[in-house]
């Protein structure tokens, strides 16, 4: 609820139903999860990013295909795509571009 938080990238998150997601209008969330996680349910994630934009967040999501909870399978994609929608969520002055963008703009997750 700070509002000096304007992004948000959550990597491989627990996402409970319920999380409370009334804080984050304004905030830009970007998910990137692993389509193999069992430890923490993709599912999930994406009912939070859905909730999220309900709440006025700019909320999109990113499956990794083969991608597991522990960030080990495809490791450099993870670091890439992280490394890449930080760049992107810190500029509040410009509008979110590339695959940040199109996730914020899909219906359910992107798969890459």
């Amino acid at each position: 609820s700070d509002p000096s938080v304007r992004g948000v990238l959550a990597l491989a998150p627990w996402c409970p139903p319920g999380d409370p997601v009334d804080d984050l209008a304004g905030t830009r969330i970007v998910v990137l999860h692993g389509d193999r996680d069992r430890t923490t349910g993709p599912a999930d994630s994406a009912v939070y990013v859905r909730q999220a934009r309900t709440a006025g967040a700019q909320a999109g999501m990113v499956l990794l295909r083969g991608g597991d909870h522990a960030m080990l399978r495809r490791s450099r994609d993870w670091h890439r795509a992280s490394a890449a929608a930080i760049r992107r969520l810190l500029r509040p002055e410009r509008d979110l571009e590339g695959w940040t963008a199109e996730a914020c703009a899909s219906d359910g997750p992107l798969l890459r």
